[in-house]
């Protein structure tokens, strides 16, 4: 039973995946945005998932979500972004890195 409930959360995943993916597609032959390149569909798909995906890996590590009044004078709260520039499959993406105090 186990593994027919995975296939079908796969699967709805999938058809979710696939929604996203024609709309964004329609949405960048409206626009006439590129794939790649600054701006580009894929660059921008880049750059979000990692900005999140930063903001997740420090709100683990300061143990409270971003807004969170958790954090208030802790000493150890959120202190901001920092713009860093990477290179990946995607292009060049510059990033908004949060910060705490600590940096």
């Amino acid at each position: 039973m186990a593994d027919e409930e995975e296939v079908a959360r796969s699967v709805a995943g999938a058809e979710v995946v696939d929604e996203v993916v024609e709309r964004l597609l329609d949405k960048a032959d409206v626009s006439g945005a590129a794939l790649l390149g600054e701006g580009g569909l894929l660059t921008e798909i880049t750059k979000a998932v990692l900005e999140r995906a930063l903001e997740a890996e420090m709100s683990e590590h300061l143990g409270y979500e971003r807004g969170d009044l958790t954090g208030h004078g802790s000493g150890n709260s959120r202190n901001g972004t920092s713009r860093e520039t990477v290179l990946t499959d995607a292009g060049v993406v510059t990033l908004a890195v949060p910060r705490d105090r600590s940096w």
